[in-house]
């Protein structure tokens, strides 16, 4: 069976959410810091909270792949990876844990610190 693409697991499970979940959670206004995030992120039981955590990752992706310079070697690169999206998830949250000096940082760009950690572009 091909392996599918995290990056399309990740839109087609959130897609697969009903809108109004969407609404229920959200970073707090006065705080868009990678603790802030990871405090949303990390029970596995908030289904809404979990909902908006993959939706954010996705849109820092996409971000990063409209943004990045054309004729650039991309540094993330998610294709033929096989990991969930919890999965991703799981990983964030451990290396997180293992990287606390970027909590006060603003989650977006942890998250593509945490990418570029992860999942690395073959070099060659």
């Amino acid at each position: 069976m091909k392996k599918i693409s995290t990056a399309f697991v990740l839109i087609a499970s959130i897609l697969c959410f009903a809108p109004s979940a969407f609404a229920q959670k959200d970073l707090p206004a006065d705080d868009a810091s990678t603790a802030a995030f990871v405090e949303l992120c990390k029970n596995p039981d908030d289904v809404a909270g979990r909902s908006f955590c993959f939706g954010f990752g996705e849109g820092v992706y996409q971000e990063y792949l409209a943004s990045r310079t054309p004729n650039a070697k991309p540094a993330i690169c998610f294709a033929n990876r096989s990991d969930t999206r919890d999965q991703v998830l799981q990983k964030f949250l451990i290396w997180n844990k293992a990287n606390p000096q970027f909590n006060q940082e603003k989650a977006a760009k942890t998250l593509i610190r945490f990418f570029i950690d992860n999942y690395p572009c073959k070099q060659g």
